[in-house]
């Protein structure tokens, strides 16, 4: 790596982890301050309220990693032209596109880290995030869910036609194991029960197909193939797109799919997991050309510009996520909406930017 390349990506890292620091601090401060009452209502021990926030601070990260990119691209730029740096540059014969390119290919890295880190981590520290007695609401419960639709890893699925919460049963229940495309397992029983902590199935029967047939047999009492999966995920019906990665996501829209449920909305946050990460690359994009224009204008200014971008860009991700619910857009495109509008019109200004 270059003498000059090495500089300017160490002029960024500085800003990038003040500013990553600062809004990780100002995002649990906000959250705490607006849950408190919550807390001391519910008698929440700190040790839980802290456990909560560490498996809340992954997605956190996530969240406001672009805002801090642009926040660093602007800040580092405005210090490399106050130190008339910029003009050595170009005296040099470099373009400013190639100066400043090292922080294009910093922020490629961080979208690949980001995409890498939001399927192996985030799922799993939201899962556990919601499943603490910190993350659960004051508001009346329903007394049973109806058409229960959850899934368990990457291989099993599992319906329940009615499942009374206060009870912990479920009814009509239907355990699906596939083996890649294929269904290698079903179980089906008229009852599920939490029990001793986990769940036993009553009166049914357990199928296993082989390429040259199936064997089957019926039971009238059996422990349920379940490890992951408590009655609150029951009770709230249906797995939260924020708890499941990619291709977790991915399976379990087309197990909706075979059973003739809508999926729309599911498609939509399927391709935000692949678009979102690449929020980092493309506010770094326009995060250059924008602090070369506003070099020598003060740090208040720079703060202000990265968040009115990072608003409007966050704003039009949510308005194609609507869009493409509401079927106006094609998943796809609604999902990569803002990325396409802030990339067009970061390209145009950095080629421009001479």
């Amino acid at each position: 790596m270059r003498i000059l390349s090495r500089y300017v990506l160490s002029a960024f890292s500085k800003f990038l982890g003040w500013a990553l620091l600062a809004f990780l601090l100002l995002f649990v401060v906000i959250d705490l301050v607006e849950n408190v009452d919550r807390f001391i209502d519910r008698r929440v021990p700190p040790s839980e309220v802290g456990l909560y926030y560490l498996y809340y601070l992954p997605y956190i990260l996530v969240l406001v990693l672009p805002v801090g990119a642009l926040l660093a691209c602007l800040f580092s730029i405005g210090e490399l032209s106050r130190n008339g740096e910029l003009v050595a540059m170009r005296a040099s014969g470099l373009s400013l596109q190639r100066a400043l390119s090292p922080l294009l290919a910093f922020a490629f890295l961080m979208s690949i880290f980001v995409l890498v880190f939001g399927e192996m981590a985030v799922p799993a520290a939201n899962d556990r995030r919601m499943h603490l007695r910190a993350y659960r609401k004051h508001r009346p419960s329903p007394t049973q869910q109806r058409d229960v639709f959850l899934q368990e890893g990457r291989e099993m699925v599992v319906f329940a036609r009615r499942y009374e919460i206060k009870e912990g049963r479920a009814y009509e229940v239907s355990i699906q194991q596939y083996r890649g495309e294929r269904l290698y397992r079903r179980i089906d029983a008229e009852q599920m029960v939490w029990e001793g902590g986990k769940w036993r199935l009553y009166q049914g029967w357990e199928r296993t197909f082989y390429e040259d047939g199936e064997e089957t047999h019926r039971f009238d009492r059996m422990d349920a193939p379940l490890s992951s999966l408590i009655p609150e995920d029951f009770a709230r019906g249906r797995k939260n797109p924020e708890r499941m990665g990619f291709w977790e996501l991915r399976k379990y829209i087309r197990h909706l799919r075979r059973t003739g449920q809508p999926s729309r909305r599911w498609e939509v946050d399927l391709h935000l997991k692949a678009s979102f990460p690449f929020a980092n690359l493309l506010l770094v994009f326009l995060g250059v050309p924008l602090g070369v224009i506003r070099r020598g204008s003060g740090k208040a200014i720079g703060f202000g510009l990265s968040l009115l971008v990072s608003f409007l860009y966050y704003s039009t991700v949510r308005a194609g996520q609507v869009l493409g619910r509401e079927e106006v857009l094609p998943p796809l495109a609604a999902a990569w909406l803002g990325n396409v509008l802030f990339g067009g019109v970061g390209a145009w200004l950095f080629v421009r930017m001479e």
